[in-house]
């Protein structure tokens, strides 16, 4: 369900998008598009069925865009009971995850191409539980945050009336999460066959932010 919400939503940003005028103060429409609809070759990599929609404004010198995505869901932590990976007496598992992320960019020299900066801020909000030996689950709902800054360069091949375009970013970000309710955190074992190689769950780290972007203009 919330797939299909992903996909209507994105559908319904297009043609809102693509049927407004352009403002005045923007270049002629022949310089360049004002819509960017794009997706991550990482991201998708991973799974994650997503959709990244940008707005440029201020004559091509900045950007807005909001971006979002879902790894699907489960209806229920099946996969983690054929499993039966107890760990210090509980069974965790992990039904699925949606995030969102905005965006901020500021082009070096206009014209919405080449060199950028950009600040990101993400928010995902995944969905696991736990359980006892012969007790129903828990449901919990945790939020992971990742505000980040990168510089990118934006090209645009000399093909499809130079509607496609290809980017690339890297910078550093933050990221926090700490999955847990009450006393109980979310745990994984980092060796299947090794019940003393659990590990918490989450993140409160500096780190590197890479990715690349493959989309096109409107």
């Amino acid at each position: 369900m919330k797939i299909i919400k992903i996909i209507i939503l994105g559908l319904t940003l297009f043609y809102t998008s693509y049927g407004q005028q352009q403002d005045s103060s923007l270049v002629n429409e022949e310089s360049f598009k004002t819509n960017t609809l794009s997706f991550s070759a990482f991201w998708s990599a991973f799974g994650l069925l997503h959709a990244n929609y940008g707005r440029v404004v201020d004559g091509g010198n900045k950007e807005y865009q909001i971006m979002f995505g879902t790894f699907g869901y489960e209806d229920d932590f099946s996969e983690a009971e054929e499993d039966e990976e107890y760990i210090d007496g509980y069974l965790f598992g992990i039904k699925g995850a949606s995030g969102i992320k905005g965006s901020y960019r500021k082009y070096r020299n206009g014209d919405a191409k080449g060199l950028f900066y950009q600040a990101n801020l993400r928010l995902l909000n995944y969905s696991w539980g736990y359980k006892m030996d012969g007790q129903d689950w828990t449901d919990v709902n945790t939020f992971a945050y990742n505000p980040s800054l990168v510089l990118g360069y934006k090209y645009h091949p000399p093909i499809l009336n130079k509607r496609l375009f290809i980017e690339l970013f890297a910078g550093a970000g933050y990221s926090y999460d700490d999955p847990k309710d009450g006393d109980v955190k979310l745990k994984f074992l980092d060796d299947d066959d090794d019940p003393a190689s659990a590990e918490e769950a989450g993140s409160n780290e500096f780190g590197p932010d890479f990715n690349v972007y493959i989309g096109f203009t409107f």
